[in-house]
């Protein structure tokens, strides 16, 4: 069996990658296993991520129900060997379809945190970018924004606070800026979005590339796009995707990827309406030691 008998955009099969191998007796018989890695986040990605991350992934595409919930019973004996603090969790990424996984998952304490969503590369039909919102899209090419993007960004992941779809530091500011700095000085495709001479949205991509989660082929990263509170509604957050979109098809990309929070009803619904569909989702249990 395959992750694609489940959605065709799906591939076969995932590499689960190098760590500790656990298994587990499937009720009625069998066995399943899993590859499970410690990864702890510093820096940037602690902005989105616990500190300390214990990820499972099955090995087998056909896991099934009854396998996953044998696997997070096994993880959940494993845990008791841990004593990894509040700023912890245990995860599983898993295809957003599988129902039967899923109530395996929540059963478990696990609940959603994070999507995985692909777009095809089509053309945007009909639709002049920033042409009707009264804005001016343009690429970014230096750092001389980077302070009006970090406080853009800023009020974005303070609300994805807010909402449990990211994690309160305190140095969040320097961290946005480091990212921001590091993307434009790579040259990481950018645009910005201006009203009067005024920034209101921010989209931050990543180059075409192959992806081990995704079919064959190049996907481009919509990494962030961000808007500000007063220019939301106008259709500048449509303008600034339709940009990307249409440059990355350019390019000869497959199509585009966003990862966005379940949890952010402002962002799953803008998403979806931008012809993004859900393949992916990872699952969290907070603190690791939270898995029943």
């Amino acid at each position: 069996m395959s992750f694609a008998r489940l959605d065709p955009l799906l591939p076969d099969a995932v590499d689960p990658g190098e760590g500790e191998r656990l298994t587990a007796t499937v009720a009625g018989g069998g066995e399943v296993s899993a590859v499970l890695y410690r990864a702890r986040h510093d820096g940037w990605s602690a902005l989105w991520h616990p500190r300390l991350v214990w990820e499972l992934a099955p090995v087998s595409p056909d896991t099934g129900a009854d396998g996953m919930s044998a696997l997070l019973t096994a993880l959940r004996r494993r845990m008791r060997r841990e004593n990894p603090g509040p700023d912890s969790a245990c995860s599983v990424t898993w295809p957003s379809r599988d129902l039967a996984a899923a109530e395996a998952l929540v059963w478990h304490g696990f609940a959603p945190r994070a999507v995985l969503a692909v777009r095809k590369a089509t053309r945007e039909s009909g639709e002049v970018p920033g042409g009707r919102v009264g804005v001016e899209i343009r690429s970014v090419a230096d750092d001389a924004l980077v302070d009006d993007l970090r406080e853009l960004w800023l009020a974005e992941w303070r609300y994805a606070v807010s909402v449990g779809a990211a994690v309160p530091r305190d140095d969040a500011p320097e961290l946005l800026e480091g990212a921001l700095r590091r993307a434009v000085s790579v040259g990481e495709p950018m645009w910005v979005a201006e009203a009067d001479g005024v920034v209101v949205g921010l989209a931050l991509c990543r180059h075409p590339a192959p992806h081990p989660r995704l079919p064959s082929g190049s996907w481009a990263q919509v990494h962030t796009v961000s808007v500000a509170p007063e220019a939301r509604g106008r259709g500048v957050g449509r303008a600034l995707t339709a940009v990307a979109h249409e440059r990355f098809r350019a390019r000869g990309a497959h199509g585009t990827y966003v990862f966005y929070s379940p949890h952010n009803a402002l962002s799953s619904v803008f998403w979806h309406r931008r012809g993004y569909h859900p393949l992916w989702t990872t699952w969290e249990a907070r603190p690791a030691t939270a898995v029943r």
